[in-house]
């Protein structure tokens, strides 16, 4: 590489639960690659500082817009615990590959059907096949088909040329762009839920248990939808709850059910969840 593309950006950063200050380098070719989506750091523990780990947000310029905690921690695995099927990733090593957000993001493309792409400087045989394989058995679903995560080499940075509609992981910094903005409450929900266990095999089954349940709901949210010309989100989620005999879903989840239908079944469907204050609001 030559001296322009090895130039960094100091950033200061302020820990969003301690408010420890430190200033971490961020490559100069990310802002100058910034074509799609936001980007966000992942800070790891003893990066800012020794215990914390957690997410900045930045915009094009490098301006901080703002930071997300992390508060997961990975249980010690005892001796005794069964090892990994031979040929298969584990939950573990993905964590400590691509990091707690990483991991999130990565369940996010595959579920809602994103392509994605991460930046490797050391390759690894299988790794590429065995990622694939592991979030393509958690968040498989019968109404299309995710696009494969795809490895590229760090060399080629700066002729990458992705869809707006991606996620680029750069695991060597760190550092995501993302096409979307929410955050990674349900899968953050959902890997916290699985690495209670140790057992790498129950970790993906407990993993994709969550996910049919959400696309259960997605489901049943489509024979209403086809039933009615538009509903409220406020009345919807009393309807599933009735019909599935389940507690009432939070907003959030049902803006992920509508997310899913949209992206994976069909736009006109997903519009006729109507929102009451939104209305209003489009009235002013």
């Amino acid at each position: 590489m030559s001296e322009g593309e090895n130039k960094v950006r100091n950033i200061k950063l302020t820990c969003p639960i301690c408010q420890t200050e430190k200033e971490i380098a961020v490559p100069e070719k990310v802002f100058a690659q910034k074509k799609f989506g936001s980007i966000k750091i992942q800070v790891p523990p003893g990066a800012v500082c020794p215990d914390h780990q957690f997410i900045v947000f930045l915009d094009p310029k490098g301006l901080i817009r703002g930071y997300e905690k992390i508060d997961i921690l990975m249980k010690t695995q005892p001796e005794k615990a069964k090892a990994p099927i031979e040929g298969k990733i584990g939950l573990k090593r993905l964590i400590n590959t691509f990091g707690l957000y990483g991991v999130f993001n990565l369940i996010h493309a595959k579920l809602f059907g994103y392509s994605g792409y991460i930046i490797r400087d050391d390759p690894q045989d299988g790794l590429e096949t065995q990622l694939n394989e592991f979030f393509d058995t958690i968040t498989s679903n019968t109404y299309s088909d995710s696009p494969e995560i795809q490895f590229i080499e760090e060399k080629k940075y700066d002729d990458i040329k992705l869809k707006n509609n991606a996620l680029l992981i750069d695991a060597h910094n760190n550092i995501l762009q993302t096409p979307w903005e929410e955050k990674m409450e349900f899968e953050e929900t959902i890997v916290k839920k699985a690495l209670e266990i140790i057992d790498e095999e129950e970790q993906r089954v407990l993993l994709k248990q969550d996910i049919n349940n959400l696309l259960k709901e997605v489901e049943h949210s489509v024979k209403i939808l086809e039933d009615t010309k538009e509903i409220y989100d406020t009345e919807l989620i009393e309807v599933i709850a009735k019909d599935l005999k389940a507690p009432k879903m939070s907003k959030a989840r049902l803006n992920l059910i509508r997310k899913f239908i949209k992206m994976n079944i069909s736009e006109d469907l997903a519009a006729k969840i109507k929102n009451k204050v939104q209305e209003f609001l489009n009235f002013l």
